[in-house]
């Protein structure tokens, strides 16, 4: 089994407006450390967002998960440290095999709030064969950019399925070594949309992604995922906005989906997703 946690943590600031790494990571291990750990909105070095290298404190607190980190952005800041803001994905270390790092179009929205942001693929050994997991946070002020965003990631995935089924290459040598493409995909994150979104549909439809939630629960509506103890930023209340997406051949080896709808130590809650290695 392999489970799989994400989570948009606010860099740490919690519903009662402090800034606290060490909730986020009780929070992230109460139910056992997961395997794989999606986290977005990771700070460093940003006065704003609780002045401290927050990839540094998750790094340490998981010594046995490898970090890989991706930034939108790296601006300069006092002559030694850098400011960041982005995406990070802890695996356990016998698991990870490959990571990319994908930039996510950043069209221009004139008069709109943008940011640089980014895909954070890890490819893991798993059933034999590479499965690939992507994390992200996608735009919040942009629906253009949203959607462009949305269509980048499943141009990803359609490509990696390409390579996957076409002839197969001479082996070269160095970096022209032929790799393993992964055979399934799993696309999370806090996607800033709804489920009654046309975007969330194009995924659904144009993308081919399968939505984790409604195949093992077809009949029970999505839990929220923010909303649930910040009314100020969100003040249409409680709604979902984090997903598991996958492939459908993925399908067979859900076991459940969680959301965590106690803790307050972001505005948004962990959602975790549990998959088997052989069919049942």
């Amino acid at each position: 089994m392999i489970k799989i946690q994400s989570w948009n943590i606010q860099s740490t600031l919690g519903c009662d407006g402090i800034f606290n790494g060490q909730r986020i990571v009780d929070t992230l291990n109460k139910q056992g450390i997961s395997d794989v750990i999606c986290l977005q909105e990771i700070s460093r070095n940003f006065h704003e967002y609780g002045d401290n290298d927050q990839l540094a404190f998750f790094t340490e607190a998981y010594p046995d998960h490898e970090a890989v980190w991706g930034t939108g952005f790296s601006w300069k800041f006092d002559g030694k440290n850098r400011k960041e803001f982005g995406n990070l994905t802890l695996v356990k270390r016998k698991l990870l095999e490959d990571f990319r790092i994908h930039p996510l179009p950043n069209p221009s929205a004139q008069g709109t709030y943008q940011m640089p942001r980014t895909v954070v693929e890890v490819r893991l050994s798993w059933k034999g064969s590479m499965l690939s997991i992507f994390n992200t946070h996608l735009a919040f002020h942009s629906l253009q950019e949203r959607s462009t965003q949305i269509q980048h990631i499943s141009h990803l995935k359609n490509q990696g399925l390409k390579r996957l089924n076409s002839a197969s290459q001479e082996e070269g040598i160095g970096a022209y070594q032929v790799q393993a493409e992964p055979e399934n995909f799993i696309f999370c994150g806090d996607l800033n949309l709804t489920q009654q979104s046309e975007q969330y549909t194009k995924i659904i439809n144009q993308g081919e992604w399968m939505d984790c939630w409604t195949s093992l629960y077809p009949k029970v509506p999505h839990k929220p995922t923010c909303g649930v103890y910040d009314n100020q930023q969100w003040t249409e209340g409680p709604n979902c906005r984090d997903f598991f997406f996958a492939t459908p051949s993925l399908a067979q080896h859900l076991i459940s989906m969680h959301v965590d709808l106690e803790t307050n130590a972001s505005d948004h809650q962990p959602i975790i997703l549990e998959l088997r290695e052989n069919i049942q």
